[in-house]
């Protein structure tokens, strides 16, 4: 979770992201954002994400859980 942490913290201004954030609601995601998040997760963490990735895992928690799985 931390690695996708480093990463979300450079596409939102929030004070905090934990586990129970949401990436809609509490990040504030674009559609634009989610692309580019998808193309920094390959590349740091290796592992092919889609954009309805992001709707089925609703939390950063929930995404890093899914992450792990594919590895």
């Amino acid at each position: 979770m931390e690695k996708l942490v480093e990463i979300l913290e450079n596409y939102v201004e929030v004070d905090e992201i934990t586990a129970e954030s949401t990436f809609k609601f509490d990040l504030g995601l674009s559609s634009f954002d989610t692309m580019c998040i998808i193309t920094d997760i390959k590349g740091a963490i290796g592992v092919e994400l889609k954009p309805t990735d992001f709707v089925k895992n609703k939390t950063v928690g929930e995404m890093a859980q899914y992450i792990a799985s594919l590895k």
